[in-house]
């Protein structure tokens, strides 16, 4: 974990202001559910057979997703008892706890990753190529609809 959190903290910290930057000016932080991420999340958790997906937007290093955003292809967890030192993480410990996990980022034009495509289930399962592919898929379509948000205010 140790090495893990360095390589963490080092990535956000060098990329954090124009992260953070980027998340202000898509005004998309603390916002209430919005229909077309929601959309996006239950066709991935439909297209994908998992309990749960989610669109984020890590704004900061606290959570599961932000692990996510310091690879660019993401990160799986296929089985939390392989990883003892997330352990400590109350969605994970526990008999309530995540079995499963795995995220890919959401990258913005400008190649910074803002948030992630994510899903999770209580119990362990494979995390297979064909679906980090397709969750790419859906992170791509949740940019393009950044962008388009973007373009809409500039013109506006």
């Amino acid at each position: 974990m140790r090495q893990l959190e360095k390589k963490l903290r080092k990535s956000i910290a060098s990329d954090e202001r124009s992260r953070l930057e980027n998340l202000k000016n898509y005004k998309i932080l603390y916002t209430k559910s919005e229909p077309v991420f929601d959309q996006l999340a239950a066709f991935t958790a439909k297209m994908l057979n998992t309990p749960i997906a989610l669109i984020n937007f890590v704004d900061q290093e606290s959570s599961l997703c932000s692990l996510a955003i310091i690879n660019e292809s993401g990160i799986a967890f296929e089985n939390f008892e392989q990883h003892p030192y997330l352990m400590s993480n109350a969605l994970i410990a526990g008999e309530s706890g995540l079995g499963f996990y795995a995220a890919v980022p959401i990258t913005t034009d400008e190649g910074l990753r803002v948030g992630t495509v994510c899903i999770v289930d209580k119990k362990h399962r494979k995390f297979l190529p064909q679906e980090q592919r397709k969750m790419e898929w859906v992170a791509g379509m949740v940019k393009k609809e950044i962008n388009r948000r973007i373009a809409g205010r500039i013109m506006a």
